[in-house]
């Protein structure tokens, strides 16, 4: 009998905690990550931290360059501009400081240059920061400008998760995470659907660390909705243990299902009709109760279970038309071909009208 050889990328290193970063020179040196550093970051709230990571850096004899993401949201331009600094400066490691759109960029072009990748996230908004993959949109427009063998990213090799920075977050930002993270519930059902309807391979190992991921947010709710280092730490751990389902799967299946293409539906929406999407976590939470209703899960509790951690539990408070959650809905099923609840021919208006209006989303 011929076994399938499978590859598994994981963090090496994962240090979280308050003061978390005073552990980065001695990490960097550990892995043996060289000398020449590229610090990248955002331009308003994550500047400020960056530059004081390249102070520290500096001080301890690295090498380090400090590169801005400026574009929002953020382009396959951005990728190339940053991957062209890389091979110019000779970078033997890259830092994303900041949120998904700054780990994004920074995960994508190392893994154009094969260079290796630390994960620094200052907000816990979305499993990306321990995760292989990247944001749908950036996705699109790699694969539409470029083509899709440059979509493919790599696992960050350390995460350092300073939760005494991240507590400073907005915090919706918390809430969004927990929303990404309820999202497997229904992620995992897609996929055992999948198996069953389509005979689709099955990583029992892979979905029991997204449910998992999903499990420490629900058993720890009250302690997320009153905030603190605590909670964070509660979040940042879920998150990480979901983008390491992803590494274990070699794809996003455990982690992303109809929920997910719903709130990428809601994506392409907002460029077609110019409305402002809300964040990702935030929409895929919403998509989940849909969803859960779709598959007779406990939708109630999911529902619950957001609207006490402070994340939106309809349209309204996403801040989006209710004809747009049902357009959207309407579509999610054309996004990718990926088997879920939502079937190949997707929701009827009336049915996804239904599903939006028993659900309390309209």
């Amino acid at each position: 009998m011929r076994f399938k050889t499978e590859l598994m990328e994981f963090p090496r290193c994962v240090v979280m905690g308050a003061e978390a970063l005073r552990h980065l020179p001695s990490i960097i040196r550990k892995l043996g990550l060289g000398s020449r550093i590229q610090v990248v970051s955002g331009s308003t709230f994550t500047f400020g931290i960056a530059e004081e990571i390249c102070s520290k850096l500096s001080d301890q004899g690295f090498r380090v360059s400090h590169f801005t993401v400026k574009s929002k949201p953020v382009t396959y331009l951005s990728v190339k501009k940053l991957a062209r600094r890389l091979k110019n400066d000779g970078s033997t490691v890259v830092l994303g400081v900041g949120g998904g759109r700054v780990i994004d960029v920074a995960k994508l072009a190392s893994a154009w240059l094969d260079k290796p990748f630390i994960s620094i996230p200052t907000s816990a908004s979305h499993d990306g920061i321990a995760s292989p993959v990247v944001s749908f949109l950036l996705r699109l427009s790699v694969a539409e400008n470029m083509g899709r063998e440059y979509v493919k990213a790599r696992s960050p090799i350390a995460i350092v998760a300073d939760t005494s920075i991240i507590s400073k977050a907005p915090r919706r930002s918390l809430a969004a995470g927990c929303g990404d993270l309820i999202a497997k519930v229904v992620a995992v059902s897609d996929w055992l659907l999948a198996r069953k309807v389509r005979g689709e391979e099955y990583s029992e190992y892979a979905a029991a660390m997204a449910l998992m991921a999903a499990n420490i947010v629900k058993a720890g709710a009250d302690l997320i909705r009153a905030g603190g280092e605590k909670a964070v730490r509660t979040v940042v751990k879920a998150l990480i243990g979901s983008g390491v389902s992803m590494s274990i799967a070699g794809s996003s299946r455990p982690a992303s299902g109809a929920e997910h293409l719903f709130s990428h539906s809601l994506d392409l929406l907002s460029l077609k009709y110019g409305f402002e999407h809300a964040e990702h976590g935030m929409q895929c939470g919403v998509g989940t109760i849909m969803m859960a209703y779709l598959h007779k899960l406990d939708w109630r509790e999911i529902r619950g279970f957001l609207a006490k951690v402070g994340a939106p539990v309809n349209a309204k408070q996403l801040g989006i038309e209710p004809e747009y959650v049902v357009e959207a809905l309407t579509q999610a099923h054309r996004i990718r071909p990926r088997y879920t609840i939502l079937g190949v021919r997707g929701l009827s208006r009336e049915k996804a009208e239904e599903v939006a209006s028993e659900t309390e989303v309209i």
